[in-house]
C-alpha cells in the first residue's frame, strides 16, 4: 500500500501527528501490537503541570492548555481537564529550590504558590507532619483523561481519512526511488516521508532505517493504585502530591490513590513489567511521607518513558535520512504536550517551520530540531 506518510507507533505521539496531518495528507499509522495505546501512553498519570520539564516542555504545555480547555466539537463528550493542583513538598534546607522554581515560573508567566507546612496539608491533608517544611503548588495544573484524549485523536484521524494498522511490527525499513518501503507483519507499505513515533524503540526504527540513532533512554517508571480508607472523604480538592527528591508521588482517585516510586531505571525497549522491590519501595516510601497505609495494593504497573540526552523531545527531518522525521523523546510529557506538538509536526512537515502560535510561546523548529547542539 502506498500513501503520504506513514507514522510508526500508536502512541500519544503516532495518533497526534496522524490527527493534525490528516487534514492535508493521506496517513497510515503502523502499530506493532494489536492496540494503539499499548506501552507507555496508556500507563500515564496524566498530570497537567505547565511547571513541569525542561523549558521548552514547559512552553509547549502552555501552549497545549487551550486544546484541552476548549478541545474541538466532537472530539470529547466530557471535558479532557479537571482542575487539580499540583504539589511539591520539601524538607528544611530545601526551599530555597522551591523559591527558584517560583522564579523561573513566573518569568514565563506559571503561577505557583509558596505554602508552608500547614499550608502543604491543607492541599494535601494526608501529610506526615514534621517531615516537609515547605512546598511549592500550581494551582492551575489539572488531571487530563488519558483514554478520552487519545480517543478523540483516533476518532478524529479516522474521520479524517487515516488508516491505523495493528499488529504491524516493521523488521525492514529501506528508501527506494523516493519512497520508504517498510516490510511488517501485516504486509508492506511505502511513502516518501516515515515518521518514527515508535517511543521505546525509536532508535530501534532509525537504524533499520540507516539513520545515526539519537541516544534515546527508555526508563522505568513504577505505579500502583491502593485503596482509600472508608473515612477518607471527598479528595477531589486534594493536590497531586510529590516530594523534591522524587520519590514518591500520590494522585487521588475516586475511593482510590495512585502513587508512584517516581522512578526513573533505565531499561531496555520491552513490554515494561514492575519489579517487585520497586513495588515495595514505593509503598515504604508512600508511607513515610503520609499517613496513608497502602497495605496490598489493588493493582500495580510499570511504564517506559524515554529520553534523549538533553530531556526535551524531538521533532523535525534527520539530517542524514532522507524523508525519516523524528517525533521521539517525550518521556512523561507526551499527554501534556499532544496538541502543541502535534501543530508543530504538521507545520514542520508542510512548511519546514512550526506554526507562528507556538513562537508566542518560545517553540521554534530549531528548539525541536534533531540537530540542534547535545543531540
Amino acid at each position: 500500500m502506498t500513501t503520504d506518510i506513514l507514522i510508526i507507533g500508536a502512541g500519544i505521539a503516532g495518533v497526534t501527528a496522524a490527527y493534525f496531518l490528516a487534514p492535508k495528507h493521506r496517513v497510515v499509522i503502523l502499530e506493532r501490537e494489536p492496540q494503539p495505546g499499548y506501552h507507555t501512553s496508556g500507563r500515564s498519570a496524566a498530570q497537567f503541570a505547565e511547571a513541569f520539564g525542561s523549558p521548552i516542555v514547559r512552553a509547549l504545555a502552555r501552549a497545549s492548555r487551550g486544546f484541552f480547555e476548549r478541545p474541538p466539537p466532537g472530539f470529547a463528550d466530557h471535558p479532557l481537564l479537571t482542575p487539580r493542583a499540583s504539589l511539591v513538598v520539601a524538607r528544611a534546607g530545601q526551599e530555597a529550590e522551591l523559591v527558584a522554581e517560583q522564579v523561573a515560573c513566573a518569568a514565563i508567566g506559571i503561577v505557583t504558590d509558596l505554602v508552608d507546612e500547614a499550608g502543604a496539608r491543607r492541599l494535601f491533608p494526608p501529610l506526615a507532619r514534621g517531615l516537609y517544611s515547605a512546598g511549592l503548588s500550581e494551582p492551575g495544573a489539572g488531571d487530563l483523561d488519558v483514554d478520552a484524549l487519545l480517543q478523540g485523536y483516533l476518532r478524529g484521524a479516522r474521520a479524517a481519512g487515516v488508516r491505523l494498522v495493528t499488529d504491524a511490527e516493521v523488521t525492514a525499513l529501506e528508501r527506494r526511488a523516493g519512497q520508504w518501503h517498510a516490510r511488517t507483519r501485516a504486509g508492506d507499505f511505502a511513502a516518501p516521508i516515515v515518521i518514527d513515533a515508535a517511543g521505546a524503540w525509536a532508535d530501534a526504527i532509525a537504524r533499520l532505517a540507516g539513520a545515526r540513532p539519537l541516544g534515546l533512554v527508555p526508563k522505568r517508571r513504577t505505579a500502583l493504585v491502593f485503596a482509600a480508607p472508608a473515612d477518607t472523604g471527598d479528595t477531589s480538592a486534594w493536590a497531586h502530591t510529590g516530594d523534591a527528591d522524587e520519590t514518591w508521588y500520590v494522585k487521588p482517585q475516586r475511593g482510590a490513590f495512585m502513587g508512584s516510586l517516581s522512578d526513573a531505571t533505565p531499561d531496555e525497549p520491552r513490554d515494561a513489567w514492575p519489579d517487585d522491590l520497586d513495588v515495595a519501595q514505593a509503598v515504604a516510601n508512600i508511607e513515610a511521607a503520609t499517613n496513608l497505609r497502602v497495605g496490598r495494593p489493588i493493582r500495580s504497573w510499570a511504564g517506559l518513558r524515554s529520553f534523549v540526552p538533553d530531556g526535551t523531545p524531538v521533532a523535525g527531518f534527520a539530517a542524514d535520512a532522507e524523508g525519516l522525521f523524528w517525533l521521539a523523546g517525550l518521556g512523561g510529557v507526551g499527554m501534556l504536550t499532544s496538541p502543541a506538538m502535534g501543530h508543530a509536526v504538521a507545520g514542520l512537515i508542510a512548511v519546514g517551520d512550526v506554526p507562528a502560535e507556538l513562537y508566542a510561546f518560545g517553540v521554534t523548529a530549531a528548539t525541536l530540531s534533531p540537530a540542534r547542539p547535545g543531540l
